[in-house]
Formats: structure tokens, C-alpha cells, sequence
């Protein structure tokens, strides 16, 4: 799996990005048993600034949010038999590019001092939320909503945090 992360907001060094990223996109990789190699996933650790002019570039709302996902167009590429090899050879090459992710620090910091989450556990749920975004997972209607909570709420008890719903 190749997971590139760009900071491109200071603040955001305060916490081991990484680490956090790769466990838990490995984490929802794990829970669906899906095949992960030769995946990419792109995040974009940025400001509110940024996340605004994507959010209504890309949205058509002009106000920041915590977490944007832009899947790619490959998703059914992706094996659920972890003994086949993802390729989607769009460009000549085995890499399935799953998507981009941008999050947005002052607008995650302002959600936790709302909460009694700490920054990790809450950006672990965003990172895992944005991931299922990209296989395709939404919350639009109840039961999608529903099933996509539910989801969270397993992989994220999987990392010993607690459910963020409650």
C-alpha cells in the first residue's frame, strides 16, 4: 500500500500523522478483507483556508469542513480476496489509485474542544470515515448511514477507541 501524506499546515506535526494514517487504513483494508496491494491513497494534511476553496470548488458550499473525499474511478478493481493482486493498469502500471483526502486542522481542533475526544482518537475516525468514503461507503440515506456508522464503530473499536456516536 502506498499511502502519500502531504503537510502542508504546521500544526499538524503535532501528532504522529503516519503512524495514525497507516494504521488505520490498514485497519479498514483488515475489516472489508480487502486486497491492499498496489493501492494509493493521497491525504492532504491542510487548513481550513484550503478545505474551504475545495469544499466549494469541488462541492459548491462555501464554508470549510473536517474531511473531503475525492474517490477515483477504480473501486471495483479492488479484490476482496486478499490473495489476488489489485491491478488496474490504467496507465500501464498495477497501481490502483483509491483517491485523495484533505482535512482541515482548525476545523478538527474546533470539534474536539467541542467533545471529550482526544485529537487522535477523533482524527482516527475521520481518516477511517474518509477511507470508506473512497470504497465507496456513504451516509446519505438511513440504512447507508447506518451501515457506514456501523463500520466506524467496529474498526475503530479495533484501535481501542470508543464509539464516536454515543
Amino acid at each position: 500500500m502506498n499511502l502519500e501524506i502531504s503537510i502542508e499546515h504546521k500544526p499538524w506535526n503535532r501528532s504522529n500523522i503516519r503512524s495514525i494514517v497507516n494504521t488505520c487504513v490498514n485497519a479498514v483494508f483488515s475489516e472489508l478483507n480487502l486486497n491492499h496491494y498496489n493501492v494509493e491513497i493521497c491525504f492532504l494534511f491542510t487548513n481550513d483556508e484550503e478545505v474551504q476553496v475545495l469544499n466549494r470548488t469541488y462541492r459548491g458550499i462555501d464554508k470549510p469542513t473536517n474531511v473531503l473525499s475525492f474517490p477515483a474511478d477504480n473501486i471495483d478493481d479492488i479484490e476482496s480476496d486478499c490473495g489476488d493482486v489489485c491491478c488496474c493498469d490504467n496507465f500501464g502500471c498495477n497501481i490502483c489509485i483509491l483517491g485523495s483526502v484533505a482535512l482541515a486542522y482548525e476545523t478538527v481542533e474546533r470539534e474536539v474542544e467541542d467533545t471529550d475526544i482526544s485529537f487522535d482518537d477523533h482524527l482516527k475516525h475521520l481518516i477511517i470515515h474518509s477511507v470508506l468514503h473512497l470504497l465507496g461507503y456513504d451516509h446519505i440515506g438511513e440504512a447507508e448511514a447506518e451501515q457506514m456508522e456501523s463500520l466506524e464503530i467496529k474498526i475503530l473499536k479495533s484501535l481501542n477507541v470508543a464509539d464516536p456516536y454515543q
